[in-house]
């Protein structure tokens, strides 16, 4: 009776690693499939909203670019690059800023000469009603269109070149931060995108 069920529990355990091992095989063979499908959803608007039209689809030729750190600390950038003709001629990746309500994170579209071609908030815990306000003003992120590694981007109050939305400076300050930043790497991007698709 022992033996019976000592060999019981051996064929079950034997069942438990075999089903383990090919679903550890499935997650990680999907795992790319299912991460370009999350995209698709939740970022391939903003993509479109800042990016031209172009020949390729960013999405599913999205590089992932590692900035500073290692392993578990390093931080990653996913970069969305455009072509045409099979040229690149634009990216579009994050920046982060701080806002009243916690972070605030833009897609920001940018030539390969350095120069903002279009801005979209993705993320952001501001107020109703007030962060709103500047997130879906035309008129707000269409000043940072233009503008280079050489430009002043910060709000005027501050020295820089963007007018905030009346009643709204602490949301325009964490937009104009969230995009300084993003220029602020962009050298580091450019240099490893030309890197892994050269």
């Amino acid at each position: 009776m022992l033996k019976l069920l000592l060999r019981l529990v051996a064929v079950l355990t034997g069942f438990c690693v075999v089903f383990s091992f090919f679903l550890a095989l499935v997650k990680e063979g999907t795992k790319e499939q299912i991460e370009y499908q999350k995209l698709k959803a939740l970022v391939a608007p903003a993509v479109k909203a800042v990016l031209p039209p172009s020949d390729n689809d960013p999405i599913a030729d999205r590089i992932k670019v590692t900035l500073e750190g290692e392993g578990k600390k390093a931080k990653v950038v996913t970069v969305f690059p455009a072509k045409k003709g099979g040229k690149l001629f634009a990216l579009a990746y994050s920046g982060v800023g701080s806002g009243h309500g916690g972070p605030v994170e833009s897609l920001v579209a940018v030539t390969m000469d350095g120069k903002i071609i279009g801005v979209k908030v993705v993320k952001h815990s501001e107020t109703p009603g007030i962060g709103d306000k500047v997130v879906n003003s035309p008129e707000f992120m269409n000043q940072f269109k233009g503008k280079s590694l050489n430009s002043k981007i910060a709000l005027d109050s501050q020295g820089g070149e963007i007018q905030a939305v009346s009643g709204a400076t602490e949301t325009s300050t964490a937009i104009t931060q969230s995009v300084a930043n993003a220029m602020k790497i962009f050298p580091v991007i450019k240099n490893q995108v030309l890197q892994k698709t050269s």
